[in-house]
């Protein structure tokens, strides 16, 4: 699971940059003690792996030496009412803990926004998730009646409240809210990627007829639409207009699509080939009109396309600002000890430069390894070699050379 989320996220194929997401330990924990992180920012875009990590949270907290349970205070604050927030809800239900679960608008708001009987498909097929949570649904609609089913059978009842950031104070975490703070003993942290959704940042991009989000296909038909994006929600998009009756063109950055899922570009082939669905890979859209869009690939400089509506399907940033408040890393971001490391090194390097060349270096600065071996037998001829060589301050730099090249080598392969 942690190879595929480095795979999908820290080296992704399609990207020249790593995405920033909240750095989490295999448990779940992060650098501040007593918070875990569960759901989609594990770097698991699916929804038993999202449900088994919510629950998985739980019983690690349980397990944890120094937790108990009971007293005023919350013994657990879940943030989040997605499928992994109710998960470890349900969890924390069966464990008789003294929880709250915390949404800032809707519970399953980010299924509700799918579009109409999208269809879910609940990878792996055989597995189970951890603590028991059902998810055998096969469209939208029937995935959200089944998890409120399970909701109403554990008695889960989210409270609406923005939490603002997480501190720590007196041993326990303080969730700050627009009004009172409230106190946990831990907290569960399933927000998902519910941040800003990533612009293209290109002219008429603000135009009415551009969105983000798909709900009804149907009132589309017989329309000119422009999908971009190479994900599973692009292509499904893609897929559900194409049936509804539009006219389809799809605008990725790649040359190949390697991201959906194998039904999904199975589906997409044969819309394709029947001419129902019209793919444009390796290309950027440069221009939004009023009637038109015009996009550029290697093939074709400046292409135009009439279009009556765009979905600009590229995702969502995560919600950087809430960790960042919150004091949990982030990766990719570079933080005082990184530059502090970097400095640091730098000033080893020159130090090093100088020791080889014989250059000037301060008394303190300028050992003489070869003083170490003078116990050593004068008469030996290994010592003798090996003496002669710690006397040039050139072996050092190669050996501290050839072991870089060999660290990072061994590494990289």
């Amino acid at each position: 699971m942690q190879k595929y989320s480095q795979w999908l996220h820290g080296k992704w194929p399609t990207s020249s940059s790593i995405e920033a997401l909240p750095l989490i330990h295999p448990d779940g924990s992060c650098n501040i003690p007593h918070i875990r992180i569960v759901g989609d920012l594990t770097g698991i875009p699916l929804l038993k792996f999202a449900a088994d990590s919510g629950a998985r949270a739980v019983h690690s907290i349980l397990a944890e030496k120094d937790f108990q349970k009971g007293g005023p205070t919350l013994d657990l604050a879940i943030i989040g009412a997605g499928p992994s927030g109710i998960s470890a809800a349900i969890a924390a239900s069966k464990a008789g803990l003294n929880y709250a679960i915390f949404e800032s608008s809707t519970a399953l708001s980010t299924l509700r926004n799918f579009p109409q009987k999208k269809p879910i498909f609940t990878y792996p097929t055989a597995m189970i998730p951890t603590g028991g949570m059902q998810l055998t649904a096969t469209t939208k609609e029937d995935l959200i009646t089944q998890l409120e089913a399970q909701q109403t059978l554990h008695s889960i009842t989210p409270t609406t409240l923005t939490i603002e950031k997480i501190s720590r104070t007196s041993g326990l975490l303080k969730l700050h809210t627009p009004d009172q703070p409230i106190l946990a003993k831990r907290a569960i942290i399933a927000i998902g990627r519910t941040g800003n959704f990533r612009r293209l940042n290109i002219p008429g991009e603000t135009l009415p007829k551009v969105s983000n989000r798909l709900i009804d296909p149907s009132k589309f038909a017989h329309q000119h639409i422009l999908i971009i994006g190479g994900g599973d929600t692009a292509i499904e998009a893609a897929i559900a207009l194409a049936q509804a009756g539009a006219t389809v063109s799809l605008s990725h950055r790649s040359n190949t699509l390697t991201r959906p899922k194998p039904e999904n570009l199975k589906t997409l082939h044969t819309l394709t080939s029947s001419g129902r669905i019209h793919l444009h890979p390796a290309s950027t859209v440069t221009h939004i009109h009023q009637d038109h869009i015009t996009l550029t690939s290697a093939n074709n400089p400046t292409t135009t396309l009439r279009n009556d509506h765009v979905f600009t399907l590229i995702g969502r940033a995560a919600p950087l600002d809430f960790f960042r408040k919150s004091g949990i890393k982030i990766s990719g971001e570079k933080t005082p000890t990184f530059y502090t490391t970097l400095t640091l090194t730098l000033t080893l390097c020159i130090w090093l430069y100088h020791w080889k060349k014989g250059l000037y270096i301060p008394a303190f600065l300028n050992p003489h390894p070869s003083a170490l071996l003078t116990w050593w037998h004068a008469a030996s001829p290994t010592a003798t070699a090996l003496k002669n060589s710690l006397s040039d301050p050139s072996f050092f730099y190669s050996l501290t050379y050839c072991l870089c090249v060999l660290i990072f080598g061994i590494r990289r392969i």
